[in-house]
């Protein structure tokens, strides 16, 4: 990982602990802070990004450096930056369906898909998922024309157990349910632990198909700050439980949509100490945990539940076929009530696509896939990184994950990024606009773009387009 990569991920959260400090009130006008070299020493971090992180609250006029003295607070302001406990925002309806129907309306196939959160199929081991059908096709005859009964086929969910053991986790096949993707393992989580009127704390921004799945269940939603590096604030998720008691937490801990944020390791220890301290269940979107780390993956929340109070769900859609739809669901001492939710909704599996999943994932192409799918991403998010670097408006700030292939967009204000979307559409382009992903529509002036597609010359102009679109609609607002 260069260094340029390290220093965007981290003193953005650097400079945000520091304004926390000085909202706090401890430190006063004209108190001499931290030295760089402290700073860097206490974050672990290197000098440039000590440095970068001081150097932001300059720029915002709350301290001033003075030659060969320091950095010195000029200003305190404790209404800015981050909430304070009057302004998070409480428990709210999510209303967010007619919306995306709305802007999902087009034929996606026909758009350069630089909104949808799927590899390029190009990219996806095409003929090994073809051997993989053919022998569980031999293998299963007749029986593959039948139905898969829950909790799913037993080689698949020794294998998943097995591959989940590498990275810490403590349950075996016996444990988990395989589930039509992700998304029907977080529909029998929520319904597993939830109520209708439930509130349930999420990320903000979050994932639209989790608000989705509240609207439909009827759930209202619980925003948690979440930091574009270090993933949900903890200290602000605790006050949220203290004040409103939620009936779950719903997290991507690793690798965050639409931020990219991972949480360091020691960050997700807190987290399942903090839910467990409280008596409520976290439930666990891990759909793009296997796409971080550049050799062995880091543990999901779940390799540190000792209570069984982490629902861990969990899909091969977006690492290796997003048509087969093969998710599972781990939920701890809440195993019997997803079963129960699984067998009393759409309960029947595919037998076929079970085995064929199996079958790769005990042979090892799934590993080999990954290892070749990482690397071009990389390569992906690097080539449009640079593209909206080059095109996009002054004022443009972007949030480089630090794992997956979502790219989070800040565009300058005051522009809209549905305005963007809706040009781009006409351009035959897919973005995701930024008000998607929260149940207030607060991101007005965001865009989520996906990076993993061939950078090819066709995906790439699309950006300079959309950049295009951005420089059009700032001149017009002048």
């Amino acid at each position: 990982m260069s260094a340029p990569r390290l220093l965007s991920q981290h003193y953005r959260r650097i400079a945000e602990m520091l304004r926390l400090t000085l909202a706090s009130g401890v430190l006063r006008v004209g108190d001499r802070m931290i030295s760089a070299r402290k700073l860097a020493e206490r974050e672990q971090v290197s000098l440039p990004t000590a440095l970068e992180a001081l150097r932001c609250l300059e720029a915002e006029g709350l301290i001033v450096a003075r030659p060969r003295s320091g950095y010195f607070v000029c200003q305190i302001n404790t209404s800015q930056n981050m909430p304070s406990s009057q302004d998070l925002p409480g428990p709210v309806p999510v209303t967010m369906s007619a919306v995306a129907r709305s802007l999902f309306s087009s034929a996606e196939a026909r758009l350069v898909p630089l909104g949808a959160a799927l590899p390029d199929p190009i990219w996806l081991p095409t003929n090994t998922l073809q051997r993989a059908l053919q022998t569980a096709t031999r293998r299963l005859d007749a029986h593959g024309q039948s139905y898969s009964l829950p909790p799913g086929r037993a080689d698949l969910r020794r294998n998943i157990a097995v591959r989940a053991a590498q990275w810490g986790a403590r349950f075996g096949s016996d444990d988990l349910v395989i589930t039509a993707g992700a998304t029907q393992a977080l529909r029998l989580a929520l319904r597993a632990v939830c109520q209708p009127g439930d509130v349930v704390a999420i990320e903000q921004p979050a994932y639209f198909g989790t608000l989705l799945l509240l609207e439909d269940l009827g759930l209202k939603a619980l925003q948690i700050p979440t930091d574009p590096a270090e993933g949900l604030l903890l200290a602000s998720l605790d006050e949220a439980i203290q004040r409103h008691r939620p009936a779950a937490v719903l997290a991507s801990p690793t690798v965050q949509n639409p931020l990219g944020a991972s949480m360091p390791v020691t960050r997700k220890q807190e987290l399942v100490a903090l839910i467990e301290r409280a008596g409520i269940p976290l439930i666990e979107d891990d759909v793009y945990g296997d796409l971080a780390g550049e050799g062995q993956r880091p543990p999901a929340c779940k390799a540190f539940d000792q209570s069984g109070s982490v629902i861990y769900c969990s899909s091969l859609s977006k690492t290796l076929a997003p048509g087969w739809r093969i998710g599972w669901v781990a939920a701890g001492r809440y195993h019997t009530q997803v079963l129960q939710a699984r067998m009393a909704g759409d309960w029947a599996g595919a037998p076929l696509l079970e085995a064929a999943a199996s079958n790769i994932l005990a042979s090892g192409d799934y590993d080999r896939h990954l290892r070749r799918l990482k690397f071009r991403i990389s390569e992906g998010v690097q080539a449009v990184i640079a593209r909206v670097k080059a095109s996009f408006p002054q004022g443009t700030r972007v949030t480089v994950p630090t794992a997956g292939f979502l790219l989070w967009i800040e565009l300058p204000h005051p522009l809209n990024s549905l305005v963007v979307h809706r040009r781009a559409l006409a351009l035959g382009i897919g973005v995701s606009p930024g008000l998607l992903f929260s149940p207030g529509a607060e991101f007005q002036n965001f865009l989520r773009l996906n990076c993993a597609n061939e950078p090819s010359s066709t995906l790439l102009n699309a950006v300079e387009k959309i950049g295009a679109l951005c420089h059009e609609l700032a001149g017009q607002r002048k």
